[in-house]
């Protein structure tokens, strides 16, 4: 008969497995980290298109002026003349029978926190047509291809150095377009 031996781990084997897991954790806890800044950038830029779409789409819907708000180049009269920083990414409308403008979606600013930031961000009217405008010219389409657009938004993380900002594009009046960058710094 065999005598009963307990089988299991010596304190030797034990301390090398604890000492292994460490330097694991020690390589995949900061590449962790960045893959979840990275996707908290994806899924906030994703937002903001989906509120640029949704604008552009309540305007055609409604068959009348619909803004995105951003922090700069507000309109100086009409729907969106009273968007600022505390409004960016609120999708507003004036009624037809008057009144003030009222907000179709909640703004997108709350959604923006460190270390992520809104580098920039420009208030964008669709018109009934689906086309948008910036500031008060409605002849001539927002074009951040011209050169003379800015982008419609610019969000960035410090989380990470490379491939860190987004910037939001409309292209033509009705293309959205994202654009992967580098920037040194995000505010």
């Amino acid at each position: 008969m065999r005598g009963n031996r307990m089988r299991g781990f010596t304190l030797v084997e034990l301390m090398i497995s604890v000492a292994v897991a460490a330097v694991l954790l020690s390589i995949a806890v900061p590449s962790f980290r960045e893959l979840m800044a990275r996707n908290e950038l994806v899924t906030v830029t994703n937002a903001w298109v989906g509120a640029l779409n949704t604008a552009r789409a309540e305007a055609v819907k409604r068959n009348q002026p619909v803004a995105l708000c951003g922090k700069d180049d507000a309109p100086t009269n009409g729907i969106g003349s009273n968007c600022d920083a505390s409004l960016a990414g609120q999708i507003r409308y004036l009624p037809r029978n008057g009144g003030s403008a009222e907000a179709l979606h909640p703004a997108l600013k709350d959604s923006v926190t460190k270390p992520l930031a809104i580098a920039a961000s420009t208030t964008v009217r669709f018109r009934g047509d689906g086309i948008g405008y910036r500031k008060d010219n409605v002849t001539t389409p927002y074009n951040t291809t011209s050169g003379g657009d800015p982008a419609v938004v610019v969000l960035c993380s410090s989380a990470f150095s490379l491939d860190n900002a987004r910037r939001i594009e409309l292209l033509a009046g009705s293309t959205v377009q994202v654009v992967t960058e580098t920037r040194a710094s995000c505010p």
